[in-house]
């Protein structure tokens, strides 16, 4: 494999932006993904006979022209378009926004993993791939994995959950000019938890009548999505849990029996007794889930070594929006400027 000139480190949503934007500009670009697939809090699961399952991001929801293109260009066959239709008190949503008129909502029938698996078409990723340090060098910067190996580009650009890049940026840059107001700046960010329980039932029990809903008048639960209806012919009825912030934060480190047992029983106080009964369950402990509103940074913070190797941070956390698009769109906006240094210009020519 040639050199790159970028290491993306991370393949969420923003990182596959940022190196799809790059690769698109002709910059040498590749990317490291510690997991098994790409896509971060874009997940999708496989139950019960392989049905999909949403346990992270339910749906797709655009602001801007250029993040709906992004996620027009998937098959239409398994588009469902302005999925969630039936909505409970949607102002209670971690992004009300999301059903302002004029948004755009769009969910899969297989599955949101479709988004980033489409952004990743055509990159280098290497999966399951943990970089345990960052080394700075002449006009470079390394990655160090937990193998001991290691590989060294011009630019790193982390994009992990904020904690996780933080942790793999401070070490390394901490000393370099202008590095301690950044790095403050992003330990004040606190990201937020959520404990989530997909909860399986059969065909036989009520078919809940919302998409999805933010009870008003539960201590543990935010957020029941009715995933099974997004589903064409399937063979469980799958509703997904989502805990309050504070809930998960209390109770983030408690075994997860625990606290499934719990999101299940207040499920069934509001959607009745067979709502507390499911045939299987399965949990997720989000420890990133998102950022909240108040706390993002607006653009990414740059280091710049001595010796000439560069870091940068992107990810929600350092867009104007909150969510998947602002971190769809840090990503785009950080390949464009990394490809439009005149160095990196040159180098191609």
């Amino acid at each position: 494999m040639n050199q790159p000139t970028v290491i993306v480190v991370g393949a969420g949503v923003a990182g596959l932006a940022c190196a799809r934007e790059l690769s698109r500009r002709g910059v040498p670009v590749r990317v490291l993904e510690r997991a098994r697939g790409v896509g971060g809090r874009c997940a999708t699961r496989r139950v019960a006979g392989d049905q999909p399952v949403d346990h992270g991001v339910p749906f797709l929801h655009a602001a801007s022209g250029e993040f709906r293109q992004a996620f027009d260009e998937l098959d239409p066959a398994g588009k469902i378009p302005g999925w969630p239709r039936r909505v409970r008190q949607p102002k209670l949503a971690c992004q009300p926004g999301a059903f302002n008129p004029g948004r755009r909502r769009q969910a899969r029938r297989e599955g949101l993993s479709a988004f980033p698996k489409h952004l990743a078409r055509g990159l280098e990723v290497e999966l399951n791939r943990t970089v345990r340090a960052l080394r700075d060098g002449e006009g470079e910067v390394a990655v160090e994995f937990e193998n001991g190996e290691h590989l060294a580009a011009r630019f790193v650009v982390l994009a992990c959950a904020v904690d996780q890049s933080l942790a793999l940026a401070a070490p390394c840059v901490a000393d370099w000019s202008g590095a301690r107001g950044a790095l403050e700046a992003m330990r004040a960010i606190r990201p937020i938890r959520t404990l989530t329980v997909i909860a399986g039932y059969g065909l036989d029990v009520p078919e809940p009548p919302f998409d999805i809903w933010y009870p008003i008048e539960t201590t543990m639960l935010h957020t029941i999505s009715h995933d099974s209806a997004k589903r064409t012919a399937p063979s469980s009825r799958v509703l997904v849990l989502q805990a309050r912030p504070r809930y998960s934060e209390e109770y983030l480190e408690r075994p997860a029996e625990e606290w499934r047992d719990e999101l299940v029983w207040e499920a069934g106080e509001l959607l009745g007794a067979w709502a507390a009964r499911p045939a299987w369950t399965q949990t997720h402990r989000w420890r990133s889930a998102r950022v909240r509103p108040a706390e993002l940074l607006g653009e990414s913070p740059v280091f710049e070594s001595p010796r000439g190797g560069r870091v940068v941070v992107i990810g929600d956390a350092f867009a104007r929006d909150p969510g998947l698009e602002g971190a769809y769109m840090s990503g785009i906006s950080v390949g464009e400027q990394v490809a439009t240094l005149p160095s990196v210009r040159e180098s191609r020519a």
